[in-house]
């Protein structure tokens, strides 16, 4: 009877470094995988850095020269006229950083269409807010007696896009 502890003891002690091998072996094959993992995750931070769907300078200020170019260009190329362009102080949104101009262009219906198409699906991705449109009053011609319809506006908005937080 003497012996029936021990042998209690000893199928404990077995059990126990059973349960410490199973962990072991456990552990082994997640820090082999670490390699792989680490791996993965500087392909996704890469990716991320070259995400298209915002702007990739490393300052705001850098990224509002960008986004007036942007918008130069684009009001340029659909036949408008960009009267003033503004920065607007940039902000930290949750991780991200929101940079905006303020927009004042003249043109037609089909220009003012253009531009703000060009701009919803512009890469990097940029919204459109407080658009603000008026008509350009002509003044009367004396011969007609009459103003002329003349498709002309006046269009105030803000453009904004962001950046990724570090």
């Amino acid at each position: 009877m003497a012996i029936a502890p021990l042998v209690d003891l000893g199928r404990e002690y077995s059990d126990a470094v059973d349960d410490l091998r199973f962990r072991l072996q456990r552990y082994q094959k997640i820090a082999a995988e670490k390699d792989d993992l680490l791996a993965k995750l500087e392909q996704i931070k890469a990716a991320g850095q070259q995400d298209e769907r915002f702007i990739a300078r490393d300052t705001g200020a850098l990224a509002s020269a960008e986004l007036q170019s942007t918008v130069k260009e684009i009001v340029s190329q659909a036949g408008g006229e960009l009267t003033s362009t503004q920065v607007i102080p940039e902000r930290k949104e949750e991780n991200f950083t929101r940079i905006a101009v303020k927009i004042r262009v003249n043109g037609s219906t089909d220009v003012l269409r253009d531009v703000l198409h060009s701009i919803e699906t512009s890469k990097p991705v940029l919204f459109v807010e407080n658009l603000n449109i008026r008509p350009i009053r002509m003044p009367r011609n004396p011969i007609l007696k009459q103003s002329q319809p003349i498709d002309k506006l006046s269009v105030d908005f803000d453009v904004v896009g962001y950046m990724q937080g570090n």
